[in-house]
């Protein structure tokens, strides 16, 4: 199959490097890799990129300015998972998804441009590489109906349709390091061009190994 991960930067470094996650994650996607898989990865900012976008803030930097600040962030986070893949990876980091469909090894993106989140850059990314599943993994497991972080009566849900989804993440307004399990650009990315999509818990990889093998991963089936 052809995978796009998309990778939170909450997972991987918040609020320093989760140098142990980063080697075992290089580790499951070489493993897919020889399997015959392409996969091709977005790397979030996590706990970085939100504080230097708070300080870039508080320097009363433009939003966009700021969000070239978090930008920086992911492809720092980036740059490790690239290290720790070695020449499983693409040496190169790329900053856009054109021409991505055309590499040989594992690719591996952190953001693109202001106004559009990692989560936006992993749905472009499989819309323009025919993906046949982009895996959302993140520091919740699964899409709920409401915020569970705030409310203690939010229910995970296991399936959403597209629209579903669209409409339960429609109401976050973005701003430079916003979060949300996926972001609207994102939700509305995924609807247009009907990409199987799972959103779920990437702490635990071997929740990303049974979303690709088609096992029990405890998140949400987005479709």
């Amino acid at each position: 199959m052809k995978i796009v991960l998309d990778i939170g930067g909450s997972i991987v470094a918040s609020p320093a490097p989760n140098v142990p996650y980063i080697k075992g994650l290089a580790e499951l996607l070489i493993e897919l890799r020889r399997e015959g898989h392409r996969v091709m990865v977005v790397v979030g900012g996590g706990r970085l990129a939100r504080d230097y976008v708070a300080a870039a803030r508080e320097l009363e930097a433009s939003e966009d300015y700021c969000d070239e600040v978090g930008i920086g962030a992911t492809r720092m986070n980036a740059m490790l998972l690239i290290a720790a893949l070695g020449e499983h990876a693409m040496k190169a980091l790329r900053k856009n998804t054109l021409g991505a469909a055309k590499a040989k090894k594992i690719l591996v993106m952190g953001g693109t441009k202001p106004r559009q989140t990692t989560d936006a850059v992993s749905a472009q990314l499989a819309w323009r590489t025919h993906a046949d599943l982009l895996v959302v993994a993140t520091n919740v497991d699964g899409v709920y109906d409401s915020d569970p972080r705030v409310d203690p009566k939010a229910k995970k849900l296991p399936r959403v349709t597209p629209q579903q989804l669209v409409k339960l993440v429609s109401t976050k307004e973005y701003r430079a390091g916003s979060t949300a399990v996926v972001d609207p650009v994102a939700a509305r990315i995924i609807e247009r061009n009907r990409i199987k999509t799972i959103v779920l818990d990437g702490r635990r990889l071997e929740n990303i190994r049974a979303a690709v093998s088609g096992g029990e991963h405890g998140g949400t089936v987005v479709g």
